[in-house]
C-alpha cells in the first residue's frame, strides 16, 4: 500500500463475506456498521490492513478497501474541537463520513455531550483556537 494513501472506505455488508475481515474483528465490524465511514489506514501486514475510525480499529483484507485520495488534505480529524460557522457553539468531531455524490467528507459532531443529527461540510466548521 502506498505511503501517501491514508484514507479509505470499507463499505462492508454481510453478503460481502466474512473472509474480508480478520476473524477476531468480525463481530465488532458487524455492530459498527462501516458503510460510508471514512477510515484512517494505519498499517498493512500484507494479509490484512489495519483501519481506524475514532477509537475503533479493524483488520480487513486490502482488496475490500476503496482508497480515498482527497484533492486537498482533510481540514479536521476525529477528536478535534471546532466551532460551527454562524452558530454560537463549539463541538467535538466524533466521526467522518463520505458523501459519494459531492466527493468530500462530512463531519459528525458532539455538542455539550450530545451527538448532533446534522452532518457538517468542511466549510461549515472552523478550528477552535485556544
Amino acid at each position: 500500500m502506498a505511503d501517501e494513501i491514508t484514507w479509505a472506505l470499507f463499505s462492508w455488508f454481510e453478503e460481502c463475506g466474512a473472509h474480508l475481515i480478520h476473524p477476531e474483528d468480525l463481530e465488532r465490524v458487524r455492530s459498527f456498521n462501516p458503510y460510508g465511514v471514512v477510515f484512517n489506514v494505519l498499517a498493512d501486514d500484507g494479509e490484512y490492513t489495519v483501519i481506524g475510525a475514532g477509537s475503533e480499529k479493524f483488520r480487513v483484507r486490502p482488496e475490500a478497501l476503496i482508497l480515498i485520495k482527497p484533492e486537498k488534505p482533510w481540514r479536521f480529524e476525529i477528536g478535534e474541537t471546532v466551532s460551527v460557522v454562524g452558530r454560537d457553539y463549539v463541538g467535538l468531531i466524533v466521526g467522518i463520513s463520505w458523501h459519494f455524490k459531492e466527493k468530500k467528507p462530512m463531519y459528525g459532531l458532539k455538542v455539550a455531550g450530545k451527538l448532533k443529527s446534522k452532518r457538517y461540510w468542511p466549510e461549515d466548521l472552523e478550528k477552535q483556537v485556544g
